[in-house]
Protein backbone atom coordinates (compact mmCIF):
# COMPACT_ATOMS: atom_id res chain seq x y z
CA UNK A 1 0.00 0.00 0.00
CA UNK A 2 1.27 3.68 -0.59
CA UNK A 3 0.65 6.94 1.20
CA UNK A 4 -0.18 9.97 -0.50
CA UNK A 5 2.16 13.32 0.23
CA UNK A 6 0.51 16.61 0.71
CA UNK A 7 2.23 17.69 -2.40
CA UNK A 8 0.05 14.51 -3.89
CA UNK A 9 2.72 12.18 -4.97
CA UNK A 10 2.29 9.05 -3.75
CA UNK A 11 5.38 7.58 -1.25
CA UNK A 12 6.77 4.31 -1.31
CA UNK A 13 5.84 1.72 2.12
CA UNK A 14 8.98 1.57 3.76
CA UNK A 15 10.50 -1.74 3.87
CA UNK A 16 9.63 -3.98 6.77
CA UNK A 17 11.91 -4.26 9.85
CA UNK A 18 13.12 -7.57 10.59
CA UNK A 19 11.35 -8.27 13.13
CA UNK A 20 8.34 -8.04 10.87
CA UNK A 21 9.55 -10.45 8.82
CA UNK A 22 10.39 -12.87 11.24
CA UNK A 23 6.60 -12.18 12.56
CA UNK A 24 5.44 -12.66 9.05
CA UNK A 25 7.82 -15.75 8.80
CA UNK A 26 6.33 -17.56 12.13
CA UNK A 27 2.57 -16.39 10.65
CA UNK A 28 3.39 -18.26 7.30
CA UNK A 29 4.82 -21.43 9.38
CA UNK A 30 1.91 -21.99 10.87
CA UNK A 31 0.07 -21.43 8.06
CA UNK A 32 -1.81 -24.72 5.48
CA UNK A 33 0.66 -23.63 2.56
CA UNK A 34 3.29 -26.53 1.35
CA UNK A 35 5.10 -23.30 -0.21
CA UNK A 36 4.93 -19.50 -0.19
CA UNK A 37 6.93 -16.77 -1.55
CA UNK A 38 6.50 -12.83 -0.97
CA UNK A 39 8.50 -10.01 -2.34
CA UNK A 40 8.46 -6.15 -0.64
CA UNK A 41 10.60 -4.25 -2.52
CA UNK A 42 14.28 -5.58 -3.22
CA UNK A 43 13.26 -8.45 0.02
CA UNK A 44 12.02 -11.50 -0.93
CA UNK A 45 10.77 -14.24 1.92
CA UNK A 46 10.80 -17.34 0.38
CA UNK A 47 9.52 -20.88 2.61
CA UNK A 48 8.47 -24.49 1.83
CA UNK A 49 7.92 -27.37 3.74
CA UNK A 50 8.93 -31.03 3.53
CA UNK A 51 12.98 -30.48 3.04
CA UNK A 52 12.19 -29.75 -0.76
CA UNK A 53 13.32 -26.14 -1.59
CA UNK A 54 11.58 -23.97 -3.54
CA UNK A 55 13.18 -22.60 -6.61
CA UNK A 56 11.99 -18.85 -7.17
CA UNK A 57 10.88 -18.09 -10.46
CA UNK A 58 13.46 -16.91 -13.32
CA UNK A 59 16.55 -18.57 -11.06
CA UNK A 60 19.30 -19.28 -13.06
CA UNK A 61 20.96 -22.25 -13.09
CA UNK A 62 24.79 -21.02 -13.50
CA UNK A 63 25.16 -19.55 -9.93
CA UNK A 64 28.25 -17.92 -9.29
CA UNK A 65 29.65 -20.64 -7.10
CA UNK A 66 32.28 -20.10 -4.36
CA UNK A 67 35.95 -21.69 -4.73
CA UNK A 68 35.73 -25.77 -3.25
CA UNK A 69 38.19 -26.50 -0.77
CA UNK A 70 40.11 -28.63 -3.77
CA UNK A 71 41.26 -25.27 -4.80
CA UNK A 72 38.56 -25.64 -8.34
CA UNK A 73 37.30 -21.72 -8.77
CA UNK A 74 33.96 -21.35 -10.26
CA UNK A 75 33.48 -24.68 -11.07
CA UNK A 76 30.35 -27.06 -10.49
CA UNK A 77 31.43 -30.34 -8.35
CA UNK A 78 33.23 -32.44 -10.09
CA UNK A 79 30.15 -35.22 -9.65
CA UNK A 80 27.14 -34.90 -11.58
CA UNK A 81 24.67 -37.01 -8.96
CA UNK A 82 21.99 -35.64 -6.70
CA UNK A 83 22.32 -32.25 -5.50
CA UNK A 84 21.71 -31.22 -2.14
CA UNK A 85 20.87 -27.17 -1.71
CA UNK A 86 20.81 -24.34 0.74
CA UNK A 87 17.00 -24.25 2.46
CA UNK A 88 17.91 -20.67 3.34
CA UNK A 89 20.53 -18.25 2.72
CA UNK A 90 23.40 -17.23 4.91
CA UNK A 91 26.57 -18.23 5.78
CA UNK A 92 27.34 -22.34 5.47
CA UNK A 93 29.44 -24.53 7.97
CA UNK A 94 30.67 -28.36 7.64
CA UNK A 95 32.07 -27.85 11.43
CA UNK A 96 30.14 -27.65 14.18
CA UNK A 97 32.17 -25.44 15.80
CA UNK A 98 35.81 -23.83 14.72
CA UNK A 99 38.64 -26.03 14.75
CA UNK A 100 36.15 -29.55 15.12
CA UNK A 101 35.72 -32.02 12.69
CA UNK A 102 33.23 -31.58 9.62
CA UNK A 103 29.77 -32.90 9.90
CA UNK A 104 30.77 -34.98 6.94
CA UNK A 105 33.43 -35.17 4.41
CA UNK A 106 33.54 -36.16 0.58
CA UNK A 107 33.47 -40.55 0.60
CA UNK A 108 30.75 -40.39 3.83
CA UNK A 109 27.34 -42.09 3.44
CA UNK A 110 24.28 -39.72 4.31
CA UNK A 111 20.78 -40.68 4.85
CA UNK A 112 17.92 -37.86 4.42
CA UNK A 113 18.34 -36.74 7.75
CA UNK A 114 22.25 -36.70 8.43
CA UNK A 115 23.08 -33.32 9.11
CA UNK A 116 25.90 -32.24 6.53
CA UNK A 117 26.83 -28.78 7.44
CA UNK A 118 25.11 -25.62 9.27
CA UNK A 119 23.94 -21.73 8.22
CA UNK A 120 24.37 -18.96 10.47
CA UNK A 121 21.68 -16.24 9.49
CA UNK A 122 20.87 -13.47 11.81
CA UNK A 123 23.05 -15.34 14.41
CA UNK A 124 21.03 -18.29 14.44
CA UNK A 125 22.47 -22.03 13.38
CA UNK A 126 20.08 -24.12 11.74
CA UNK A 127 21.26 -27.70 10.38
CA UNK A 128 21.15 -28.68 6.76
CA UNK A 129 20.26 -32.23 6.26
CA UNK A 130 21.24 -33.96 3.52
CA UNK A 131 17.25 -34.51 2.03
CA UNK A 132 18.41 -37.46 0.30
CA UNK A 133 20.73 -41.08 0.58
CA UNK A 134 23.85 -41.36 -1.04
CA UNK A 135 27.07 -40.85 -0.81
CA UNK A 136 28.69 -37.17 -0.68
CA UNK A 137 31.17 -36.77 -3.86
CA UNK A 138 32.22 -33.22 -3.71
CA UNK A 139 31.01 -30.10 -1.89
CA UNK A 140 30.45 -27.10 -3.87
CA UNK A 141 31.03 -24.34 -1.02
CA UNK A 142 33.55 -23.69 1.09
CA UNK A 143 33.93 -23.78 4.76
CA UNK A 144 32.61 -20.55 5.67
CA UNK A 145 30.85 -19.15 2.45
CA UNK A 146 27.91 -17.00 1.69
CA UNK A 147 25.31 -19.07 0.29
CA UNK A 148 21.82 -18.13 -1.38
CA UNK A 149 18.33 -20.11 -1.10
CA UNK A 150 18.46 -23.12 -3.75
CA UNK A 151 22.23 -23.13 -4.22
CA UNK A 152 23.78 -26.21 -4.63
CA UNK A 153 26.04 -27.20 -1.55
CA UNK A 154 27.25 -30.57 -2.12
CA UNK A 155 26.32 -33.61 -4.90
CA UNK A 156 26.35 -37.29 -3.65
CA UNK A 157 28.13 -39.74 -6.41
CA UNK A 158 25.68 -40.67 -9.11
Amino acid sequence: MNHHRKDGDVAPEPAPSWQQLLELIERLDGSEYDSVAIEFGDISVQMSRGGAPMIPSGAVESRERTPAPGGRTGEAPASDGPAITAPMLGVFYRRPAPGAEPFVQPGDRVEPDTTIGIIEIMKLMNPVAAGVAGVIADFAVEDGAQVQFGQVIARLES
